[in-house]
Order: structure tokens, then C-alpha cells, then sequence
């Protein structure tokens, strides 16, 4: 992937200070299926939420890849946190931790809200167009605290919604890390904790009716993070103790069974209503316990199993899946308000991957590229400690 530009620069996804293909192809994988989720979602001639055949259910499910950029985000950010509280280095320093942060997400969000203004303008698409005294709570990643802002403009933003505030978080879950230290039985309780928080969050919401704007908050999506977090804790110990790679076995029975986890949950998601009613106070855990063992199986094991997830093509997606992810759902609305989509869904899939990949790479290389750079300029050595997400 030379075409990406110094890993240096550009190493969101890092394993020891290097781009982890493995990880960069989950990231692809889960951009990829939300992408396909969304073409089928909105379709020609269907209701957008009908299910009449087993493929609609399997497409339904794919949504699914949400989760997966949560428990990422949870894995890659609280690494460096932990590593500080099991091994006694270096602290971490708060301000490149949020010039880092800032850099990551923040100019090619405030790119796509203006790009989405503009192909909305452009193809005449008004539906979820806001009015202009409520622009400034898009900017300030505040949509999701009204249902009349919540999935307008841009529709998949109510997730970076989510991600600004565990951003905002997780210095101060950090910091009680730093004050357990090396006890890893604390550190894995303080963890388990956040999952328990996220189950009794959903329970309530659910139990009492509870809007969208409470479905939608930190602490119902907390107990995804914390999955990833329990991947970094685990990872760090196993460096911190020396431990070595786990060898091909182990590593193909753990990321078997995330696989497992991840289709049990797609299946019971779409289980009869009646068994539906059992999973929803826990909604998304099993699978977010499933992509977590993955993670595990991509970062801390070795042969086949490690490396399933960093095909090439897959793990290039994954490199400009930020942008994949702000800018297709835009630009499914906007082209198919000037009716340039294919009405067959296998061709419709096509023409927005590939408008979607267009998008992706001009803003990684325009707008993501150059504000990593920024960042990495104004971080004094110092602060290097902390790796990037």
C-alpha cells in the first residue's frame, strides 16, 4: 500500500509502533458490511425496515460492523493507557492525547457535513436537511441530545457522537488504571464494570420505554469500548510478562469462536420476537464479545487465523474506512434522488463502493493525511508515548 504514504503518519491501526494489516482489514470488513447494510436499507420498492426473505435478514444484520469500530476504538485508544498503569513507564500526556484525537476525526467530519450540505443542494435531496439555527449542534457532535437533530444531515454521524464522548471518557478511566497499577485482577474488574454498566444502562432503557436520545448515550454503548479495553489489558500483560505469541491453535479456536459469537448474536437479533425480547436489555454484547476474541486472535497470536483479516484489498479499504464510512450513506441518498442507481441490488452494491472508495481516498489523502501531520508536528517528543487511534 505505498500509495498510503510514510506509516509514520499515517498508523492509526498499530501494533508495536507498526500498521497492523490485520487490524486495518477488521476496520475494512466492518466499513464494508455497514456500507452493504445500508445500500440494502434503502432499496427500491421495499419499506426500508420489511424483512421478506432470509437475504434480508442477512442483510439486516450487517449492521453489525458498528460495533466492530466501537470495540476497535476501545482496543487501539486504551492501549496506551494501560500500558503505563501494568508496566510503571511513562505517563501519558492528556494534551497529545487530544491534539491526536481532534486530528483524527474532527476535519474530515466538519469536510463530510459540508459535503453532505452541498450534494444534498446539488441532487435536490431535502428530507434530513436541517434548518440552519440547528448546523451548529452538528458541529459540536451534539445531534444525538434531540431527536430533532438525531440521524439528520448525516445519519451514521450519531456514532462519532458516541466515539467524541468516550474520547472525552477515557482519560479519566485511564487515570483510575494509572491509580490500580499493576494488579491486573483490578484492572480486569474496573473493565468488567464498564460492560456491567452498559447491561443495566440497556436494561433500564429498554424496561421504561426510554427514547432515543438515552439508546443512543455513552453509557449504553460503554460496555462495547470496555471490549476492546479488555483486549489491550490482556495484550499488555502478555508483553509486560514477556509472554510470547500464542502459537496457530489457540490462536484458530479464539478467533473461531469471536466468529461464532458474532453469527449467534446476528442470528438472535433476528430470532422470533419472543426470544428477541430476551436479548435486548443485552443488546450487541455477544457480538461485541465476538469481535473482541477476533481482535485478540489478530494481535496476539500467529499463523492463519491471525492473518485472515489483512488481504490486501480489504486492508487498503480499511486505511481510508473513515471516509468510507462519513460518505457513503450521503451519497447513496443524494444518487438515488437523481435516480443513478442501479435498481438491482448486486450492481447498486457496486457503483457505491466503488463512488464510496472515490470519496474515502480523497479524504484520507486531503483532509485525514495532512491533519495527522499537524498533529504529529505539534506534539512535543515528550508526549510520543502516545500512540495515535
Amino acid at each position: 500500500m505505498r500509495w498510503i504514504g510514510p506509516s509514520a503518519i499515517a498508523a492509526d491501526l498499530t501494533v508495536e509502533g507498526r500498521r497492523s494489516a490485520g487490524l486495518d482489514g477488521l476496520r475494512g470488513l466492518a466499513a464494508l458490511s455497514v456500507l452493504v447494510f445500508h445500500v440494502w436499507l434503502y432499496r427500491v420498492g421495499r419499506p426500508k425496515y420489511d424483512h421478506f426473505a432470509v437475504m434480508d435478514h442477512v442483510f439486516f444484520t450487517l449492521n453489525l460492523g458498528l460495533l466492530c469500530f466501537f470495540v476497535l476504538s476501545g482496543y487501539l485508544l486504551y492501549g496506551s493507557f494501560v500500558r503505563a498503569a501494568v508496566t510503571g513507564g511513562q505517563r501519558l500526556s492528556t494534551r497529545a492525547y487530544g491534539k491526536k484525537r481532534f486530528a483524527r476525526i474532527v476535519p474530515a467530519y466538519y469536510a463530510n457535513l459540508v459535503g453532505c450540505l452541498a450534494i444534498y443542494a446539488l441532487s435536490g435531496y431535502s428530507h434530513i436537511t436541517p434548518p440552519l439555527r440547528q448546523l451548529p449542534v452538528f458541529f459540536l457532535f451534539a445531534q444525538n441530545f434531540s431527536l430533532s437533530t438525531m440521524m439528520q444531515l448525516n445519519p451514521v454521524a450519531w456514532t462519532l457522537c458516541v466515539e467524541m464522548a468516550f474520547y472525552i471518557v477515557l482519560p479519566l478511566i485511564g487515570l483510575v488504571a494509572l491509580r490500580i497499577g499493576r494488579r491486573g485482577s483490578l484492572q480486569a474488574l474496573l473493565l468488567i464494570g464498564l460492560v456491567a454498566i452498559g447491561c443495566v444502562w440497556n436494561v433500564l432503557a429498554w424496561d421504561h420505554g426510554l427514547s432515543e436520545v438515552w439508546k443512543k448515550a455513552l453509557p449504553g454503548y460503554i460496555g462495547y469500548f470496555a471490549c476492546g479495553m479488555l483486549v489491550a489489558l490482556w495484550a499488555e500483560r502478555r508483553k509486560a510478562f514477556g509472554r510470547v505469541p500464542l502459537r496457530p491453535f489457540p490462536t484458530g479456536i479464539i478467533f473461531l469462536a469471536g466468529v461464532v459469537l458474532v453469527v449467534v448474536d446476528a442470528f438472535w437479533r433476528e430470532a422470533p420476537m419472543t426470544l428477541q425480547s430476551l436479548h435486548a436489555p443485552f443488546i450487541n454484547l455477544l457480538a461485541s464479545v465476538g469481535f473482541a476474541l477476533v481482535i485478540a486472535a489478530v494481535v496476539g497470536g500467529t499463523g492463519r487465523a491471525a492473518r485472515a483479516t489483512a488481504f490486501r484489498p480489504i486492508a487498503a479499504l480499511g486505511v481510508i474506512s473513515y471516509g468510507v464510512y462519513l460518505w457513503h450513506l450521503p451519497l447513496i441518498l443524494a444518487l438515488k434522488e437523481v435516480d443513478l442507481l442501479p435498481h438491482a441490488l448486486v450492481p447498486r452494491i457496486g457503483v457505491v463502493l466503488a463512488v464510496s472508495v472515490i470519496a474515502g481516498f480523497l479524504s484520507w489523502r486531503l483532509v485525514e493525511q495532512p491533519a495527522i501531520r499537524w498533529a504529529h508536528r505539534r506534539v512535543v517528543p515528550s508526549d510520543q508515548v502516545l500512540a495515535g487511534a
